[in-house]
């Protein structure tokens, strides 16, 4: 039996029909050619302004595409799904009460799959049920979607449990905990390294300021993902992050001696590099080094 950590709070939208596949290239942020029932997709809907409406992963299974999504943006996801459909041939669904979510942190791979390709998006559907790798990191783990609590010939055992802290430990810092999102860009958070953004697919809602943004170099600030030097229990949540005694940036996030601070490129002494030394309130701040992050 298998051990996975189920979270109400990831909900699911189907959208399916004639127009299903364009209708959904034409608005989000990654490509859709790319969800299918053997690769699964991570993906943004965005304002024409390119501000945040929500994020979520993207599967094609049982003739349509499932998007999962937190609870929190699932009301403006669906309106915005909804406003963009015009007369498009698709139906908008919250079937959040047929299934259930969960996921499995960094599994053995043929125990689910029964292979071992491990490429990021890899899916597998059994039945009424349906697994895939994370498609941002490499070796995060596995989600699972699913009605009779099985994938294949596990059975799973479900545990509440959101993982927050081992998502926080590998620099993740997922959007439905940015307290105020309309101060924020997208690639702000690196979602551009997290493959949530095809920039050679065409155009798409908040296409023209992303791409802008991206090409030429213009991304203002980014989230960096720091662990406290000493451990101890005082929020630090708004303090002034320093680098080279000057305030560049300002923590948004806390759990435990994980931290996430809002950093302006140009404040900061030199180019944005990992050998940059940074502070709060006289304690050093440790730059928790992930693959994944390239500046």
């Amino acid at each position: 039996m298998l051990k996975a950590y189920l979270n109400k709070d990831i909900k699911i939208i189907k959208v399916s029909g004639d127009d299903a596949k364009d209708y959904l290239n034409n608005i989000i942020s990654n490509n859709i050619e790319q969800a299918n029932t053997e690769n699964s997709i991570y993906s943004c809907l965005l304002t024409p302004q390119g501000k945040f409406i929500a994020d979520f992963f993207v599967t094609n299974f049982e003739d349509g595409y499932f998007l999962l999504v937190h609870s929190k943006f699932l009301e403006n996801l669906i309106k915005g799904l909804n406003f963009y459909k015009l007369r498009s041939k698709i139906i908008i669904e919250n079937i959040s009460h047929l299934y259930k979510y969960c996921f499995i942190p960094n599994p053995g791979i043929e125990t689910i799959f029964e292979t071992n390709i491990s490429n990021l998006g890899h899916t597998a559907t059994h039945n009424s049920s349906y697994a895939f790798i994370d498609p941002r990191i490499a070796n995060l783990g596995v989600h699972i979607v699913t009605n009779d609590n099985s994938i294949g010939k596990n059975e799973l055992e479900l545990i509440k449990g959101d993982c927050l802290e081992y998502f926080l430990s590998h620099g993740l810092l997922s959007m439905h905990l940015i307290e105020d999102l309309s101060k924020f860009y997208p690639l702000e958070n690196n979602l551009h390294m997290l493959n949530a953004v095809d920039f050679k697919k065409g155009c798409y809602v908040g296409q023209e300021l992303t791409a802008r943004m991206k090409l030429r170099n213009k991304i203002p600030r980014t989230i960096l993902p720091f662990i406290l030097d000493l451990k101890n229990d005082e929020s630090h949540i708004k303090n002034e992050v320093l680098e080279n005694n000057t305030a560049v940036g300002e923590i948004i996030f806390q759990k435990n001696e994980y931290l996430f601070g809002h950093i302006t490129f140009r404040k900061l002494s030199k180019d944005m590099s990992f050998e940059l030394q940074f502070s709060l309130k006289n304690q050093k701040l440790k730059i928790n080094h992930q693959s994944w992050l390239n500046f």
